[in-house]
């Protein structure tokens, strides 16, 4: 089961859309509905709940933040995307991050 979490300012709109993104990109590198959980919600939650997921998903603007330099620094899988709506960015951020292997 591979997990990632979505974060976005509110927790609403952006982080919904990145939800969706990451659902197909997953789809598209053979992870099936089944095996995987992909969630949004709030930067400010995502500080607390990252760690019950695999990878977090946010704007590059704020993977480049210092909280969320920090937790890419403990070693976590910190994604930062430019286009939220890219299935293809999505994919190759997920892919080269290793964390369907």
């Amino acid at each position: 089961m591979i997990k990632i979490l979505c974060a976005c300012a509110s927790g609403a709109g952006s982080s919904l859309l990145m939800e969706m993104a990451t659902k197909k990109a997953l789809k598209s590198l053979g992870v099936s509905d089944s095996d995987m959980k992909v969630d949004h919600c709030p930067l400010g939650e995502a500080k607390g709940q990252y760690k019950q997921y695999d990878a977090l998903l946010v704007g590059k603007n704020f993977a480049d933040g210092s909280d969320f330099v920090k937790i890419a620094e403990s070693g976590f899988p910190v994604l930062g995307i430019r286009n939220m709506m890219s299935k293809d960015e999505i994919a190759a951020a997920i892919d080269a991050s290793g964390i369907l292997k």
